[in-house]
This record gives structure tokens, sequence and C-alpha cells, in this order.
């Protein structure tokens, strides 16, 4: 027992153990990405929650026994800004959001660095939680999120999904590489249906849980009236039929680098319109013929 004891107390074995710690860095950073990019479909909430909070207690016991290396200081640092913007882009979402807040603020405070380091970046960390928090819950009274402000500045157009307006009735390319999803919004005014196509190719799938690409989804129509049928079906892999139009996917789903270029293309090749060298000659020469008869 004492050797065990002396074996796991040693210093370049808690060194070793203290790189495990930057797994966690990596872990944080990729909820976050999902949190942000995704729709979460859950197959077991009790399930995930239990082995994600376990996952983050795993952790937590990992860092605080390796709380002195090298390893671990710097994982302490990173993550409660990772925890912070966590805190942004799932606003809301608690159940997500507690456990690595949890975790982050312990491993910082019994991290083994300075009680002056713990003071300064502590008290920082701090106010960047409660007035990002309060400034957020303002913007989210506004209708303005990351993900809003991001998709108009990115694809040029405003965007807003109310999750709890999503159908779960989805229609899906034969390849699985495109979906088409409608979102009803019930108003005082009667229902508003949009229809959005999505790229499935990229949706992640992990145990219990499966993460729907959402971030990047296009419009494809918004309907208002009543008994409409737009009879939406794929004509190909990457061709919808929808309201009696069709909509080809690469073309929704083109960057706006390759839509800038398109114009540039079609300016530098257009050839000249006019060409008047000889047709500004054309006149003289018809006078000329016109006066030789009256000599």
């Amino acid at each position: 027992m004492d050797k065990f004891l002396k074996f796991i107390k040693n210093r370049w074995f808690l060194l070793g153990i203290s790189f495990l710690s930057l797994i966690y860095v990596y872990f944080l950073g990729k909820v976050a990405l999902l949190t942000f990019t995704s729709y979460p479909e859950i197959e077991n909430i009790t399930t995930l929650m239990i082995m994600y909070v376990f996952i983050n207690f795993l952790f937590a016991v990992l860092m605080f026994f390796t709380r002195r290396q090298v390893p671990t200081i710097i994982t302490a640092a990173i993550i409660p800004f990772e925890a912070f913007l966590l805190m942004i882009v799932g606003f809301g979402q608690w159940h997500v959001i507690i456990p690595p807040v949890a975790v982050s603020a312990f491993i910082f405070l019994a991290c083994g660095v300075g009680e002056s380091f713990k003071t300064v970046v502590g008290t920082l960390y701090l106010m960047m939680f409660i007035v990002g928090g309060l400034v957020y819950n303002v913007f989210l009274n506004f209708g303005i999120s990351v993900s809003y402000v991001l998709v108009d500045q990115i694809y040029g157009e405003d965007q807003e999904l109310d999750y709890s307006q999503r159908s779960h009735d989805y229609l899906t390319t034969s390849d699985g590489k495109y979906r088409l999803v409608h979102y009803d919004d019930l108003s005082d005014n009667g229902t508003v249906t949009s229809y959005y196509a999505e790229e499935a190719f990229k949706d992640e799938e992990y145990p219990f849980i499966t993460y729907r690409r959402v971030f990047g989804c296009r419009k494809v129509l918004a309907i208002a009236y009543e008994n409409a049928n737009p009879a939406p079906r794929w004509v190909s892999d990457s061709i919808l039929y929808i309201d009696g139009k069709t909509v080809d996917m690469e073309e929704l789903f083109a960057s706006p680098a390759d839509d800038e270029e398109e114009p540039e293309e079609t300016t530098t090749k257009a050839p000249p319109t006019r060409i008047t060298i000889t047709e500004a000659s054309a006149p003289d020469i018809t006078t000329e013929e016109t006066e030789e008869p009256e000599a």
C-alpha cells in the first residue's frame, strides 16, 4: 500500500496524468460549439444527464488530484472562459451550463497558483459572467443573439429559430445529405409556417443524443395563408420541389464568396456592344454614290 501511495504521488506520474486535463478543454469547446450550431435531439434525458454530470465530475477529480501541475494550471485558467461561452451560446439550457461552470470555478480556486493571480483573474472572470450574462439577457429580450448576428453577417439574412416550434417530421434526401424542416409560428394573427433546408451530413451522433446541424440553414418558403399545401418533395438528391417551384441545394448553399465572383466574370468577359469604325464611314459612302448620277 505504501508503494502504491508513493507511486501515485510521484511528480512524474502526476505530470503525466495532468496532461489528461487538456482533454477537458477540448470537451468544453466541443460542447459549446455543438450547442451553438446544432439542435439537440435527446433519446433519454435522464441517462444523458447522468453521463454528462459523471464526465464533469471525473475531470474535476482528476484536475484536483493534479492541481499543482502546469498542464492542470493552464487548463484551470482556460475553462472558465469556455464555460462563459457555453453560457452565452446555450443561455437557458441550465442543465448543460451548470456542471461545467461549477467545475471550472472549483478547479480555478483549487489550482496551484498564487493568491494574487486568483484574486485578479478571478475578479475579471466573475465580472465577465455577471455583466456578460445581464447584457446578453437584455439582447435576448430584443430578439438578438449570437446566432442571429452571425447569420446576418455571414449569409446576409435575419434568422432567429425557435426550437420549440420545430417539427420533427423531417423530409430528408435519399442520400441523407439535405433535410427539409418546418417551423410553425403561432401568433394572434394566425400561423406562419417557415420551411428551412439544412445540411444533414453535418449532423453528429453521440450516445443518447444527436446534434442536428442548424447553423447555416436556408429559408426556402414562408407561408401564412390557411389550408396551404406547398407539397414539398425531393425531385433528386439536390433538387427540392415546393409550392410550385424547384430549388437547387447546390446554389442555395453556395458560399457568399462564390456569389460575389459571378458578376465579375460576366463583366470581364462581356464583348464590346458597339463597333463604330465601319459604321461611321457608311454615310459618306452613300452620299458619294448618290452625287455621281447628278454629275
